[in-house]
């Protein structure tokens, strides 16, 4: 059981209809730093013409501390930057 609370929130991934869930989760996680806790994969949308939106929960949490709103801000902006840097589309 965590001491602290931590902080939560969804982001959708747009891609073409063969990459694979994992593959995506494994880049957010990349991107998502030392403060994150859990990824979740929520669903996937099928947008028709060969794409889809593939949805995960991203969980951020400190051990010692409860995260300010800044920190969880710049968190969820460094992973939408970076996926956007590398080609993706992103619903938030």
């Amino acid at each position: 059981m965590r001491r602290f609370p931590a902080s939560s929130f969804d982001l959708s991934v747009v891609t073409v209809g063969r990459e694979h869930a994992g593959e995506i989760s494994k880049q957010l996680a990349a991107l998502a730093g030392d403060l994150l806790i859990e990824i979740e994969y929520l669903r996937q949308f099928d947008l028709g013409e060969n794409r889809k939106s593939l949805s995960y929960r991203l969980t951020f949490g400190a051990p010692d501390r409860t995260l300010s709103s800044d920190e969880v801000n710049a968190a969820r902006s460094a992973l939408i930057e970076g996926m956007r840097l590398r080609g993706y589309e992103l619903r938030v």
